[in-house]
């Protein structure tokens, strides 16, 4: 089958204080009213997002039409900026407007009628831009250069210069990220004397901070700060061969840095993912 690629790519305001869009955005803007967006998310934060910047993005590669919502702060839109690949991760979706209001910069939460997948794409997996690299990502379904460099794209336009990339996710009881368990190439660094199961709070297996990088173990200076600050720690070694198309993989071997953290907790922990923000701010900023 021959590979071809479609694109188009517009920002919808649509809720929120008066904000001022980069140029590359703001030429591609489309009014729509909020009534007709289908987003829980929004409905369950409306109160909280009502004086924020909240606009619809959307573009098309191959036979998807993503869409994803850009929050940001009106009055300082430049600072820590998330993503979140993941529509059903509610509690992800809720730390992120919690973010933003209380440190500034923004977030990218991709929209999929409240899945995990994109119609069958898992929108975590999709930042393999090449034929060769995508080849090599089992939950890749076609290259997608398109995607990752709007996505980074954004990112790049309101990340602060000096800060780290960012995500935010949440997980089922002791999913596919634990504590629990390690490999040869996923590390885990408790930050606690007891790991628990299914509790919730900082103590708690899916509960950590996510980093990456392509030493065999990560930088200690980094991971001496994550552990004084009471943050369970996992590292993956991430080489071509491994690679899975993942944002972090993205960022060590195509933006070539280690400079990347993912904050997870168990779906439904909010108060514990609002803490190891303010416990990582306190070490990027």
């Amino acid at each position: 089958m021959k590979y071809f690629m479609l694109f188009f790519y517009f920002a919808t305001t649509i809720v929120g204080a008066k904000c001022e869009l980069p140029s590359s955005i703001k030429s591609l803007s489309k009014n729509i009213s909020i009534e007709k967006i289908k987003s829980t998310d929004i409905r369950r934060n409306y109160k909280l997002l009502k004086n924020l910047c909240v606009n619809q993005i959307s573009f098309q590669e191959e036979n998807y039409n993503w869409k994803m919502l850009l929050v940001t702060h009106p009055k300082n839109p430049k600072g820590a900026f998330w993503f979140l690949p993941h529509d059903n991760e509610n509690t992800a979706f809720d730390a992120g407007v919690y973010a933003v209001r209380k440190y500034g910069g923004g977030f990218l939460a991709v929209m999929a009628d409240n899945s995990r997948y994109f119609k069958g794409q898992d929108p975590n997996r999709n930042f393999g831009d090449t034929k060769r690299v995508s080849k090599v990502c089992s939950k890749q379904k076609h290259p997608a250069p398109i995607y990752s460099k709007t996505v980074f794209k954004i990112i790049n336009e309101y990340r602060k210069i000096s800060y780290p990339y960012l995500a935010l996710h949440s997980n089922s009881n002791g999913g596919g990220v634990s504590m629990l368990r390690s490999s040869k190439t996923v590390l885990s660094y408790p930050a606690v004397d007891a790991i628990t199961k299914g509790s919730g709070g900082l103590k708690d297996e899916d509960t950590l901070v996510y980093t990456a990088g392509t030493a065999k173990k990560p930088n200690s200076s980094k991971l001496k700060d994550l552990l004084s600050m009471g943050l369970n720690t996992k590292y993956e070694i991430v080489d071509r061969t491994n690679n899975d198309c993942s944002m972090s993989n993205y960022v060590v071997l195509r933006v070539g840095t280690n400079d990347y953290y993912n904050i997870e907790t168990q779906h439904g922990d909010l108060n514990t993912q609002k803490i190891m923000i303010d416990r990582l701010m306190r070490l990027i900023k």
